[in-house]
């Protein structure tokens, strides 16, 4: 389910507080403890202080997508929102690979995009290359999610995440508002690639708390054997988590779907709304 995001909280964002937290415990991810710390952690308590975690979201309508094709442009972002049908034709606009370009803005810096696709998708062998703006258009290191068969950009929907960079400036494309930019070129076409919706996903305010909640149940089960203050660390990032936790519950009310349920995306309005418009009660939370 969409209020369910995979990436809420990665591994890189683990490894952030603690460098070898996948090496020291010879792990590949930790998968299953950020799922514990969501499902059983985050979720009730988003329920118990009157938020609906079915209508979470962290995907949001960007401000601006533009299809620069042959050097024409053309509006691409009723096409990125209308999740009814699959009408943003991937093949036609990267039909030249390389120089065709889609364009995505929005007025806060994002971590990824989300890609929704269904039975329009690419056979074809071809890799994605998303840049941003510094003053000049810089790659991206991506974690390509679309790459269903390998090698194969946009052979399936799913999110394109990237370490947020330094550096990253607006700009307007085509005379559009000042945004926060980024753009897509393929090494190939996509040959009968569609999408139905493409949004940007933004840092969730609950990313912090999971994290540290997630660290917090690592550190519990560390080996009692090993080297390492693992129970004081354990008992620290508990505390954190707690004061973090809240901290975003009462800064969270846009992260939340109020106007059309069906869809994974949060629209200008509902990016804009108050918890207390949200969550129908007062913020309260009891302190461990």
């Amino acid at each position: 389910m969409s209020w369910v995001p995979n990436d809420l909280v990665t591994d890189q964002d683990l490894r952030s507080y603690e460098s070898t937290i996948l090496s020291q415990f010879h792990k590949t991810d930790w998968e299953d403890k950020r799922a514990k710390a969501l499902e059983d952690w985050l979720l009730p308590i988003l329920r118990t202080q009157g938020f609906d975690p079915d209508k979470w979201r962290i995907r949001y309508e960007a401000d601006a997508v533009l299809a620069d094709i042959s050097g024409a442009f053309s509006d691409k972002k009723s096409d990125a929102t209308d999740r009814d049908t699959d009408d943003v034709n991937l093949a036609a606009v990267f039909a030249t690979a390389g120089t065709d370009a889609l364009y995505l803005g929005s007025t806060r810096q994002f971590r990824g995009l989300s890609v929704r696709m269904h039975a329009g998708v690419s056979a074809v062998a071809a890799l994605l290359t998303v840049s941003y703006w510094n003053d000049a258009w810089t790659p991206l290191t991506i974690v390509d999610g679309t790459q269903k068969a390998v090698g194969k950009s946009f052979s399936g929907g799913g999110a394109v995440t990237w370490r947020p960079p330094s550096g990253w400036v607006t700009r307007k494309i085509n005379d559009s508002q000042d945004y926060y930019f980024v753009k897509l070129t393929m090494s190939a076409t996509p040959t009968a690639a569609t999408a139905g919706q493409i949004g940007v996903i933004r840092r969730s305010v609950f990313c912090a708390p999971v994290a540290l909640r997630t660290l917090t149940l690592i550190m519990r089960e560390a080996p009692s054997g090993g080297d390492g203050p693992w129970r004081e660390k354990a008992e620290w990032y508990d505390a954190q988590a707690s004061d973090a936790l809240q901290r975003a519950l009462q800064i969270c009310g846009g992260e939340f779907e109020t106007d059309d349920p069906g869809t994974d995306l949060i629209s200008p309005t509902e990016a804009a709304q108050t918890t207390a418009e949200v969550s129908r009660m007062p913020y309260r939370m009891e302190r461990n």
